[in-house]
C-alpha cells in the first residue's frame, strides 16, 4: 500500500531485545580479557562510545574502531585483529557468509534497528518522480533486496513472486522506467546529490542533516521488526564473553534507552 511521508526529518526506530543469549564458545580468549577492541561504522560510534563508558565502570576497556568497509570489518573480526563488531543484522551476515565462506557467528540477541526509507530532496512525492529517474539502491544483496521490497510494497515497482532475495533482474514492472544506480551503502550520502531519490536506513538520512530531504516511503514496524536488527558478531570459538554479556545487558537497560532518546531528540524510539 502506498504510504508517502511528508516529514523532512526521518524517524529512526531502535528496538531493544529482551533477553541475553549466546551462540558461540570455543578456545581461550587472547589478552587479559579486560581490554577489547570492537569494530563499528561511523553511525554506531556514538552509541558504542557510551557503552564503553559504562563498561569502564566495571573494569573493562572497550576501544571503538571505526571502519568504512563492511567486508574489511568482518575480516578483521575473523582474523582476530578486533574482538567483535556491531553493525550488521542476521540477513547481512548470512549473505556475507555465503559469499566469503566465513565462520563468523552472532552473540546474543539483536539490540537495535532502523527503518529503511525512500528519500528525495528533488521531488515531493514518488508520483512526482520523472520518467527515467535515477534511483540509488544498495550494491550488496541483503540491503538491495530489502530496499527493492520497500519500493514494491508501495507500488512503485513490481517484483517476481517467490524470490526471497530479489535483484534488479527480478523487477517485472517498472512504470516510470526507473534507472538503478547501485551504490555502496557507505557512499550513499556522497552519491545522493546526483540521484533523483534513494533508499537508505533512516540513521544514514538523519546523519546527513539535510532539511530538504523528504521521506517518500518508510518501512512499517511490522516490516523492520521482521528483518531484525544489529547484532554483536564474533569469530567462531571466541570465549572472552564476559564483557559482551555486560555490554548486552547495559544496551537493554533503561539507562541506555533514556540516553538514546535524549541524544537523538526523539528520532530513536524504544519499546
Amino acid at each position: 500500500m502506498r504510504n508517502p511521508l511528508r516529514r523532512a526529518i526521518p524517524l529512526l526506530v531502535v528496538a531493544l531485545a529482551a533477553s541475553v543469549g549466546a551462540c558461540s564458545s570455543g578456545s581461550a580468549a587472547e589478552g587479559d580479557g579486560r581490554t577489547v577492541t570492537i569494530g563499528v561504522l561511523a553511525r554506531e560510534e556514538p552509541d558504542l562510545n557510551f557503552v564503553a563508558e559504562h563498561l569502564a565502570e566495571q573494569g573493562y576497556t572497550m576501544k571503538v574502531q571505526v571502519f568504512d568497509d563492511n567486508i574489511a570489518m568482518n575480516r578483521a573480526t575473523e582474523d582476530g585483529s578486533i574482538d567483535a563488531n556491531f553493525f550488521q543484522n542476521a540477513n547481512y551476515l548470512k549473505s556475507y557468509q555465503e559469499s566469503n565462506g566465513s565462520s563468523l557467528v552472532t552473540y546474543g540477541p539483536w539490540l537495535q534497528t532502523t527503518a529503511v526509507q525512500f528519500v528525495s530532496s528533488k521531488h515531493a512525492s514518488a508520483d512526482a518522480l520523472p520518467n527515467g529517474a535515477r534511483i540509488g539502491i544498495a550494491n550488496d544483496s541483503a540491503n538491495r533486496a530489502r530496499e527493492l521490497q520497500l519500493l514494491a510494497a508501495n507500488g512503485l515497482i513490481e517484483l517476481a513472486k517467490g524470490v526471497e532475495v530479489p535483484t534488479i533482474l527480478d523487477v517485472t514492472a517498472n512504470p516510470k522506467n526507473l534507472r538503478w544506480v547501485e551504490v555502496n551503502p557507505r557512499s550513499k550520502a556522497a552519491a545522493f546529490p546526483d540521484l533523483d531519490a534513494m533508499t537508505a536506513p533512516s540513521i544514514t538520512v538523519h546523519l546527513m542533516k539535510d532539511p530538504s530531504i523528504k521521506a517518500l516511503y518508510e518501512e512499517t514496524p511490522e516490516v523492520y521488526g521482521r528483518y531484525g536488527g544489529t547484532l554483536w558478531v564474533v569469530r567462531k570459538g571466541y570465549e572472552n564473553t564476559a564483557w559482551l554479556d555486560a555490554a548486552t545487558k547495559f544496551m537493554q537497560s533503561t539507562d541506555y534507552k533514556t540516553w538514546i532518546a535524549n541524544t537523538y531528540q526523539g528520532l530513536k524510539k524504544t519499546p
